[in-house]
């Protein structure tokens, strides 16, 4: 199983195979998803509870046995509903998989408006339509085999999102309306501040700082961000922060407090109880964890 963090300068899969596959499971705290956005596109379907799903500026209530699809580019994020944990799966993969090696009639009548959103495949697949359980199932094919590595994985995943889109595009709609310039223009200033946080997080970020990249006051930008992330600046930074520290526990053998200090905090006693806040347990449970290979996806960082 793949594991990432939120960092949206990610590589999914690689230059010759450029799909991953991420299984999410037993997720029990409210936010499963922070705000990220990446270049590739998405189909998350969910297997267990129910996720609010935010795509750009809309929301959407996924249930067990539902997808979403995320196309390049658009800002997304996820929470949980309800009491119960909940599970999600996802394909993320390059649309450029997709391109024919010359340009033919099928580039240019279904995969070029793709990749150029001059349309768009529904945001949300239920399951009630026939066509839309076809594309769910085909979902789970991809994610199975993947996690298998079964024989010709890469080549039954083509087919299978070629077959994807083919029952999707009597479903397209015309981009935008639904998105006004200002929606627009808040979603852009968003990932402004998010890449600077993505960017400069080892070091000291001042409330100062992100409001005069966007040129806000400190108490406008607060509000701005909280209204778009549901988190105030200041947790999001200590979450990815606390992300990136898992990652250094998984691949490095550097010490608690050097872990501390290469994520951004000065503080180690502030940085644990973060930790442990964030994930469930302590840094050294987390390391102990994971050497018995004991760890769950849920106390994992997320996918991007």
């Amino acid at each position: 199983m793949n594991r990432a963090l939120l960092k949206e300068e990610r590589v999914h899969g690689n230059p010759m195979y450029p799909v991953s596959v991420y299984v999410m499971e037993n997720l029990d705290y409210t936010t499963i998803m922070d705000s990220h956005w990446h270049q590739e596109m998405e189909f998350t379907i969910v297997t267990r509870g129910t996720i609010r799903f935010q795509i750009g500026t809309e929301y959407y209530e996924v249930h067990q046995g539902q997808a979403m699809f995320v196309h390049s580019g658009e800002l997304h994020s996820g929470q949980k509903v309800g009491d119960e944990p909940c599970a999600f799966s996802a394909v993320v993969f390059d649309g450029e998989f997709l391109s024919s090696r010359g340009y033919d009639g099928l580039q240019e009548q279904y995969i070029e408006p793709l990749l150029q959103k001059k349309s768009l495949p529904p945001s949300h697949l239920t399951g009630q339509e026939q066509w839309e359980r076809d594309i769910l199932d085909l979902i789970l094919a991809i994610i199975e085999d993947n996690e298998q590595a079964a024989p010709a994985y890469a080549l039954t995943t083509k087919a299978r999102l070629y077959h994807i889109f083919a029952l999707l595009h009597g479903h397209m709609r015309d981009p935008i309306p639904t998105v006004t310039g200002n929606d627009r223009e808040k979603i852009e200033r968003l990932k402004k501040v998010l890449g600077y946080i993505h960017h400069h997080y080892a070091s000291a970020i001042k409330l100062s700082d992100l409001a005069q990249l966007l040129g806000m006051s400190e108490g406008y930008f607060c509000r701005f961000f909280k209204s778009m992330v549901h988190k105030t600046p200041v947790d999001y930074l200590n979450r990815y922060r606390t992300q990136q520290a898992c990652r250094l526990l998984e691949e490095s053998g550097h010490k608690i407090v050097e872990i501390a200090m290469e994520v951004g905090f000065d503080n180690l006693s502030y940085f644990i109880s973060l930790f442990k806040q964030h994930q469930g347990c302590t840094p050294s449970q987390y390391r102990k964890r994971l050497e018995s290979g004991n760890v769950s996806a849920s106390s994992l960082a997320q996918h991007v």
